[in-house]
């Protein structure tokens, strides 16, 4: 057991200098930033028995989309053919989730939905770069996880971002998401003022995440009904809960239904309002 943890940390260590290395010559305009975690061994199913390490990598949203749209610039291209390069060199089983996230601008489910629609797209356009083996998947939060607070254009710059996190099982990244994401957003110049911020977050407990699979992509349009948000209690810890429908739908705030992927995909939920949830259970 304790060589398959160095086994994974040695990866991990050996997945950040490749993707910095391979993005080096990016115009400093597209560079990333990379944030490392490590989910503890007792939020992850049994069988781990280890700390798993998750990076992220996170580019401004700018790089790879216009305004209020969801196809790819022509200037994202370099960035996919990195992302899909780095994958190509690790083991099959690693996995890789395309998040996407917007300002808080216009509507709400409006946000969300072309958050996915737009990971979605990365996560496939990677996809098709001849990465089967690798697990990808993609997961839009629309305006709910602000990466810093603010209503200017720089505080709105920064928030819409697409993040592609790494880890050696798609388990980990997504307790990562449930139990530890909420503690990178809201950056302020003071900790009252970040308290605050996340204080008002409107959470839901039913993101979800979907594997990209070798079937045609379903275009998401966005729905105009919102239902009440869910507001962190600061209880329990999230936890992940398995689905076993066979067509994944997403329901932003409760509302009207969006398909997005085919029978096939396999999914995980994410719930960042419990946290604190009794040790997650996936049926993968």
């Amino acid at each position: 057991m304790q060589s398959w943890q160095a086994f994974v940390r040695m990866e991990h260590c050996d997945r950040i200098k490749r993707l910095v290395r391979l993005s080096a010559a990016l115009p400093a305009n597209q560079q990333p930033l990379f944030y490392e975690g490590v989910v503890p061994a007792d939020r992850l199913p049994g069988e781990f028995g280890v700390d798993v390490p998750v990076l992220r990598v996170v580019f401004p949203d700018h790089v790879f989309f216009d305004t209020a749209q969801s196809r790819l610039r022509s200037e994202a291209a370099p960035l996919v053919a990195i992302v899909a390069e780095s994958l190509r060199r690790e083991p099959p089983d690693v996995a890789l989730f395309v998040a996407g996230h917007a300002d808080k601008r216009g509507d709400a489910v409006y946000n969300e939905a072309l958050s996915i629609d737009r990971a979605n797209i990365l996560a496939e356009a990677i996809f098709e770069q001849g990465v089967a083996y690798s697990s990808i998947w993609r997961i839009g939060f629309g305006e709910d996880m602000p990466l810093v607070l603010g209503d200017d254009e720089t505080a709105y710059d920064q928030n819409r971002r697409i993040e592609f996190l790494f880890a050696s099982k798609p388990e980990a990244v997504g307790v990562w998401m449930a139990d530890q994401q909420l503690s990178e957003l809201c950056q302020a110049r003071s900790k009252s003022e970040a308290e605050r911020c996340k204080a008002k977050l409107e959470l839901k407990r039913n993101y979800e995440a979907v594997e990209i699979v070798r079937h045609p992509r379903t275009r998401i349009d966005p729905v105009r009904e919102r239902a009440r948000s869910v507001v962190p209690s600061g209880g329990r810890r999230g936890g992940i809960a398995p689905s076993g429908a066979a067509v994944a739908a997403v329901r932003p705030n409760g509302g009207g239904a969006v398909s997005i992927m085919p029978t096939g995909s396999r999914r995980i939920r994410i719930d960042p309002v419990l946290r604190r949830a009794t040790p997650v259970q996936l049926n993968l």
